[in-house]
């Protein structure tokens, strides 16, 4: 028998299908409403939303809380960065590793390779705003992301029980 002993094929496809259609959802809404909340580049919400987005709601939930958090502590470390680069890569490579640290301590480590990411994301790509406004504007758009994300995972998981109910 050449099945998988775990999964059928039919089995993987409809649960392939179904996070399929919930993160292309999540992704969609969150990058497609984020300009109603003055956030000019609503991609990062999408790519939030797609980063975040798990097959089960509670692992959502944690993968959230783990973005939420390290864009938080990368941005704020970020614009304290941005005051001193001057284009000089250690500074840079501390604030990386400053992030990591924090998370850490604060006992969420998965977070910190994201911190990781804000502070490269807002630190090494050139920007024609304030530091300050630049740190601001991506934790909101990863904010709004998570947050759809949440809400579409949440909605799935209700449809999904209600399925597994009938």
């Amino acid at each position: 028998m050449g099945s998988d002993p775990e999964k059928s094929l039919r089995t993987r496809a409809t649960v392939g299908a179904r996070q399929a259609l919930l993160t292309a959802t999540a992704a969609w809404i969150s990058y497609d409403t984020s300009s109603l909340f003055g956030l000019q580049e609503g991609y990062w919400a999408a790519i939030s939303a797609i980063v975040v987005m798990q097959s089960e709601l509670q692992q959502t939930e944690f993968s959230g809380r783990d973005r939420f958090v390290g864009t938080a502590i990368g941005g704020l470390i970020a614009w304290g960065c941005a005051s001193i680069w001057d284009q000089h890569p250690w500074v840079y490579a501390m604030a990386v590793a400053l992030s990591v640290l924090i998370c850490a301590v604060a006992r969420v480590s998965n977070a910190g390779r994201l911190a990781g990411v804000a502070v490269s994301v807002i630190v090494l790509i050139p920007q024609h705003e304030a530091i300050w406004k630049v740190a601001l504007f991506r934790f909101l758009e990863v904010s709004w992301g998570i947050a759809v994300s949440l809400g579409i995972a949440a909605l799935g998981a209700r449809w999904a029980f209600g399925k597994a109910g009938t």
